[in-house]
């Protein structure tokens, strides 16, 4: 007889984040990693958001799922980013997790849900017609080039870089989140939410240090950023999400580099934030066109169009209109329509930047929010 898939409840969460220990972070007390590390994914609030399979009591196979509202160039769009898939050793090769991706994507499509993010690019998701778009930038810098940027930005006074210590990275939320406010492109984040992933990301990973920086200007904080390096490569430091001023954001690196006694430093640039690929290309620092992290499915095409028109209208001056049925939709924008036979070309026409492409900026999926 087929298991059933089952949606998750306040009791459940420890069992399944035991579950998923074992598979990810067997290193990890048992329902001490996961459910730690993401704990707005593992929130009572989100428990029924926790699609199982289960072998009499004993979860063997999950689909994390949490509803979240991003921005993108002037429009608000509800996503469902997907993660925390697995799936214990004893029961794969028997498309469990293929049968739960598929209920989720069901669910969430009559839930009028446009998009569904997802966090890794397996042959999973890409069997469950998830797609890789849009494009980012890759810059790394070395310690010498910070030095020599430092020394020639042009900021109106020093900025000062202070680490935020664990006892007070939830009250600085309050005063770190109106910066990640003025990102155009990011998620809809409330106070206690910024409060709750300051901590996240700080527990459970024993090969990671992660800190949290602060940026400020007479006083008054103009940046963060999160920095963590591996202990397999501590030479450099990853940047995991940063918000406000570029300057003083480039200002910082050189104080971030020693702290972590690293050689160079990583990040990623929107591919729509001109400022800081001006300032980085200004003092010679090279940034590279890359995939955004992750994966990508259509769900709801007409609530996909519903929702995204806004930034449609921005980009081409047009609002799109879409019909279609049995899998074959017809958009027309302006003058010109396209038909288009699966949700996946509508993703890549939507998102990408090959000349054919519509290129609508889309949202970095690699940041403290993703899930």
């Amino acid at each position: 007889m087929e298991l059933a898939i089952h949606r998750g409840a306040p009791e459940t969460i420890h069992k399944l984040g035991t579950m998923l220990d074992a598979v990810f972070r067997s290193n990890q007390p048992p329902g001490e990693g996961m459910p730690r590390e993401f704990p707005h994914l593992f929130s009572e609030q989100n428990a029924h958001n926790l699609y199982y399979i289960a072998d009499g009591e004993q979860p063997v196979s999950m689909v994390g799922v949490l509803v979240q509202e991003v921005l993108m160039q002037g429009a608000a769009m509800p996503v469902a980013s997907i993660g925390s898939v697995g799936t214990l050793s004893a029961y794969g090769g028997k498309g469990l997790a293929s049968r739960i991706l598929d209920r989720v994507a069901a669910d969430l499509t009559d839930q009028q849900i446009p998009l569904m993010l997802v966090s890794g690019d397996r042959g999973l998701y890409r069997r469950a017609h998830c797609v890789p778009v849009g494009r980012m930038f890759a810059v790394e810098v070395t310690a010498d080039q910070a030095q020599r940027m430092r020394e020639r930005l042009p900021v109106e006074s020093t900025p000062q870089v202070r680490e935020i210590s664990a006892a007070e990275r939830a009250s600085s939320a309050a005063r770190l989140l109106p910066l990640y406010h003025r990102e155009p492109f990011r998620y809809r984040r409330t106070e206690q939410e910024m409060a709750v992933l300051l901590n996240a990301v700080w527990f459970a990973r024993l090969d990671y240090v992660q800190r949290l920086f602060e940026v400020t200007e007479s006083g008054r904080p103009v940046a963060y950023l999160v920095g963590y390096a591996t202990r397999n490569a501590p030479e450099t430091v990853e940047i995991m999400e940063y918000a406000g001023s570029r300057l003083a954001f480039l200002h910082a690196l050189t104080d971030i580099l020693q702290s972590f006694s690293a050689r160079a430093v990583r990040f990623h640039v929107h591919i729509r934030d001109t400022e800081m690929l001006y300032l980085q290309n200004e003092w010679g620092v090279s940034a590279r066109a890359t995939a955004l992290q992750g994966t990508v499915r259509v769900l709801n095409v007409p609530a996909l169009f519903r929702n995204l028109n806004p930034a449609i209208r921005e980009q081409s001056g047009a609002e799109a209109t879409v019909r279609g049925q049995s899998g074959v939709w017809n958009v027309a924008l302006g003058a010109n329509s396209r038909v288009f036979t699966s949700p996946e070309q509508i993703g890549a026409w939507l998102f990408d930047h090959d000349e054919s492409c519509l290129g609508i900026p889309f949202v970095h999926t690699d940041d403290l929010n993703y899930i």
